[in-house]
Formats: C-alpha cells, structure tokens, sequence
C-alpha cells in the first residue's frame, strides 16, 4: 500500500488550545508517530475542549485504530497534565 496519500501531519482544530498542545508534543524531537496515532491525540484534546464524545474514524482490530486508541492514551495525559498546570 503507498502512503503517499497519508498525511504527515495532524488537522488544525482553529482551538489555540488544542494547536498548541499539539504542537508541544509533536514539534520536538521524539520518536516518530503514524498519522493515526497523532489523529487520537489530536481527537481527544479536541474533544475534551469542545466537551464532545469522541469519534472512532477505523474499523475494530484493525492496526490503524489500534494506533489511534495509543494516541487517545497520550492525549488523555497530555490533558492531565494540562488541567493541572491550569490548577496551578
């Protein structure tokens, strides 16, 4: 399958937030993340700042959604980390 049609990097959100957020985790050196691992973060930071259910954009078992659900997993402690710096 080519990737050439997968995109590298994750939507703006138009959320200062969110962008930002984002951007702190993946505008640094690190190891690098598929594109479906970056949308899980990137959906769940968006989520939780819009206060929206999160969407499932892949089918169960498949390897995209499993890297989409690490990606939420991220996103759930960079928000962590976020409201407690907030709290601050």
């Amino acid at each position: 399958m080519s990737t050439a049609s997968v995109p590298t990097v994750w939507p703006k959100s138009g959320n200062d937030l969110v962008d930002r957020l984002m951007k702190n985790a993946f505008d640094r050196p690190r190891d690098p993340r598929s594109y479906p691992y970056k949308l899980g973060v990137f959906s769940l930071l968006a989520s939780r700042v819009a206060s929206t259910t999160l969407s499932r954009p892949y089918a169960p078992g498949t390897v995209d959604c499993d890297a989409f659900y690490a990606g939420v997993d991220e996103g759930k402690v960079i928000w962590s980390q976020h409201q407690a710096e907030a709290a601050q």
